[in-house]
Parts: structure tokens; sequence; C-alpha cells
């Protein structure tokens, strides 16, 4: 099983910022383990790249989401051997890139 090098995009690790920013507000253990969690998706999706859902909106290429604990999705897409975490957003958000 080949896995993907993990790109995270400056967008997506200002979306893992404020999420982080915001969590730590109540709790700031659970705040870093949301975080360990993003990264461990990441891992997951270097690993199991196609497994996230085609948002068929994008006609540029071919973007994916997965979702990560239920509130949140990451966006991402595949190019040669190389996985780009495009934003990591609540489900409350819109797709903005």
């Amino acid at each position: 099983m080949h896995k993907l090098e993990i790109i995270v995009t400056p967008s997506a690790e200002e979306d893992m910022q404020n999420i982080f920013d915001f969590i730590a507000q109540d709790n700031i253990n659970k705040a870093l383990e949301m975080i360990d969690i993003f990264e461990k998706k990441f891992e997951t999706l270097a690993l199991f790249p196609k497994s996230g859902v085609i948002k068929s909106k994008f006609i540029v290429r071919e973007v994916r989401c997965a979702v990560v604990a239920e509130h949140y999705q990451v966006i991402y897409f595949i190019k040669k051997n190389y996985l780009y975490i495009q934003r990591v957003l609540t489900g409350y958000q819109d797709i903005i890139f």
C-alpha cells in the first residue's frame, strides 16, 4: 500500500487554528485532542485517498470531502503522489477556496 505525502495548505492550517482556539476557550485538552484527530484523519487519507466523497460542484480537479468527528469535514485533493489538505471546516461552514 502506497502512502501519499501530506501537504496541509495555509488555509487548512488557519482553519485548524481557528477550531483549536474556539474549543480551547472551554477546554484546552479537548482542543489538543481535536487537532490530534485531524492529523490522524490526514494519515488515514494518505493511505486511502479515495475514501472521501467526491464533491461534484468542483470542475477544476477531483475535490473530495471526508467527515471527521461528526461535525467537521476535510476538503482535499490528490495530485500525483501528494494529498493536499485544502480546508478543515465545520459542517456549518460554506466551502470557499
